[in-house]
């Protein structure tokens, strides 16, 4: 047997862990850039020296049995070991690992700056790609294109894991200058007389449900003119209209206050008062989500740093309201 398991070199456990956390070969062929042949050559390997299926073929991919459930911590611990070896040899770093990143356009450089401490903290250093905010994000994190999410609205998804940093606490009305809105009590009745543009950091349908229910409050119907993940496309839409952006999280402020075109009104007291009462309504909140294969340490060091930066923006804020 000793002989046999010689057959399982670096590669095919690579595919074995791949293919345990992933669920999907054309995947792990990318992730190895390698190509689909021979991942599967490699997993014929491990089932004739293991003599065991290990996956079985679902309808939305492979799944692991038990036998791969066991045989996957030990693959990552020959693995891990194998990088450790081949660091001494070469003494010199590993390669830089490329982080793939999540987040809407105005809350990308929150993120940005807590890897980059963590990197800091850490005495690591990771490269950040970040892609365009998605309504299934978390399909992507399942099948390993984006490593991180940062958004405020999360599904539940096989492989994902979802860390909660913080409630959103603020809601904010951006119009442009002397819009007529101001002039008066802003209330639902006032807001549905308007087109809307809303700003999504998570599910769209959750948005949509969301708007549906404050209109059939007042007996009146939404009329949305955009829906973006870029409240820098939000803005430019109400300066030339007079059509209004909601804006949820305390981002927008910080936004907002470096313009001078854009009235910025903070609605939280309305929402609470009028939205957030709602018992079909879920409370947004800030999240990390993540694949459960990766690193704790660096996740958990994010987690904290997020969490952390987070109550720092909310107490700026809140100071500027006081002075």
């Amino acid at each position: 047997m000793q002989k046999q398991l010689s057959r399982l070199d670096y590669f095919t456990l690579k595919v074995l862990i791949g293919l345990f956390e992933f669920k999907n070969g054309s995947i792990v062929a990318e992730k190895l850039n390698s190509t689909q042949p021979k991942i599967s050559r490699a997993l014929s390997n491990m089932r004739e020296v293991i003599h065991d299926e290990l996956f079985i073929r679902k309808q939305y991919g492979l799944q692991p049995n038990a036998m791969a459930s066991r045989l996957y911590p030990l693959a990552k611990a020959i693995i891990a070991a194998y990088d450790e070896m081949a660091q001494v040899a070469n003494r010199q770093p590993l390669q830089q690992k490329v982080l793939h990143i999540a987040a809407p356009e105005h809350m990308s450089s929150f993120i940005l700056d807590a890897i980059e401490q963590v990197n800091q903290d850490l005495g690591i250093s990771r490269t950040v790609d970040i892609h365009p905010w998605a309504d299934n994000v978390e399909q992507y994190i399942a099948q390993g294109k984006i490593d991180y999410a940062f958004g405020t609205r999360t599904r539940q998804q096989e492989n994902v894991q979802i860390s909660t940093l913080a409630e959103v606490k603020y809601w904010f009305l951006a119009v442009k200058k002397n819009h007529p809105i101001l002039k008066n009590e802003i209330t639902m009745e006032a807001i549905f007389n308007h087109k809307l543009v809303l700003t999504n950091n998570g599910p769209i349908a959750d948005l949509n449900d969301l708007f549906e229910l404050c209109a059939q409050k007042v007996n009146q119907k939404p009329e949305v003119s955009l829906m973006t993940s870029s409240l820098f496309m939000a803005f430019e839409k109400v300066v030339n209209s007079n059509d209004i952006c909601l804006a949820s999280t305390i981002f927008p402020y910080f936004i907002g206050e470096k313009r001078d075109d854009i009235e910025l009104v903070d609605i939280t007291g309305f929402y609470n008062k009028n939205i957030k009462i709602m018992h079909e309504w879920k409370v947004p909140l800030h999240s990390l989500q993540y694949h459960d294969s990766h690193e704790q340490e660096f996740t958990d060091a994010l987690t904290q740093v997020m969490t952390t930066n987070l109550a720092e923006y909310q107490a700026c804020y809140e100071n500027t309201q006081l002075q």
